[in-house]
């Protein structure tokens, strides 16, 4: 990400949910706020109903309705469970790690006045998004930003200057991020989080599959989004083995209470869909608890 402005790939992500929440029937997760979260250039081609038509052709839904699912999909999925955790385990506090453009204090914040969310990220992503949020409404007073140099410092640092209850279980949405980063500095931090979170705590993260081991259309995919995000200069770094994810993740204190892969998650919240869109399988999502 270059110094001073917002991470492109945070764009990128917010333009497919802007589309997706515009021109889709039925839409797996909604995102009224994404259009105007995301960068002029983007909007520009949103708007151009040539544009709109290729994007959402079923030929490019075959293809790169696959990310599109990705990006919907993990947030869907995060939702579903965060609400689960208020109402069935009581969870008051969320933490999005790496938070980028997601408009969650604007959509639900309110609806949740007694869950306290912490929005932690790079500072310069931070003051452009807090400008953007300002502008398209009220953030309620239950959120909280929070800055953090990702490469400086620990997680547990940052969310200790802040007003974060760690003797209270939390749930972690941790999406969109892994990706970029190498596999030791991702179990780094899940070992970081166990240090200032107390048990039941949750965290709902996606995780890239190495592409040498997809096939077909998933494997060429791949092999694109990864130039085109080295284009972007935010290259993608991690990838892992399921089993050895899980065998790190159980060995930290965390139990896997859930690992879906593309598969799962087409059957889950893409099946038979008129827009032909499904998840591609170089991703998971895998939903841990601290014991």
């Amino acid at each position: 990400m270059k110094a001073g402005r917002t991470s492109r790939t945070a764009e990128a992500a917010a333009a497919l949910r802007a589309n997706h929440h515009q021109n889709s029937s039925n839409p797996v997760f909604s995102d009224p706020y994404a259009f105007d979260m995301t960068n002029a250039r983007w909007r520009k081609l949103l708007s151009n109903p040539i544009f709109r038509k290729i994007l959402n052709s079923t030929l490019l839904n075959q293809s790169l309705g696959r990310l599109a699912a990705q990006v919907v999909g993990r947030s869907r999925y995060t939702e579903d469970l965060l609400e689960q955790a208020i109402v069935k385990n009581q969870i008051q506090q969320y933490v999005l790690v790496g938070a980028g453009l997601d408009s969650f204090v604007l959509r639900l914040a309110e609806q949740y006045p007694q869950l306290k969310i912490f929005e932690v990220d790079h500072p310069d992503t931070q003051k452009i998004k807090i400008h953007k949020l300002k502008k398209l409404g009220t953030i309620s007073s239950n959120v909280e930003f929070v800055s953090i140099d990702f490469e400086k410092e620990k997680l547990s640092d940052a969310l200790l200057r802040s007003s974060f209850e760690t003797t209270q279980p939390a749930f972690f949405s941790w999406l969109g991020t892994t990706h970029y980063l190498t596999p030791e500095t991702t179990l780094a931090t899940l070992q970081n989080i166990t240090t200032i979170t107390s048990p039941n705590s949750e965290i709902v993260m996606d995780y890239s599959i190495d592409y040498k081991e997809l096939h077909g259309i998933e494997r060429i995919g791949s092999f694109a989004i990864a130039q085109f995000t080295h284009f972007l200069k935010e290259p993608l770094m991690g990838a892992f083995e399921s089993k050895n994810l899980h065998e790190a993740a159980e060995n930290m204190g965390y139990i896997v209470l859930e690992d879906l892969s593309g598969t799962d998650i087409t059957k889950r919240y893409f099946h038979k869909r008129s827009d032909h869109i499904r998840h591609t399988e170089a991703t998971h999502l895998i939903h841990l608890q601290i014991a």
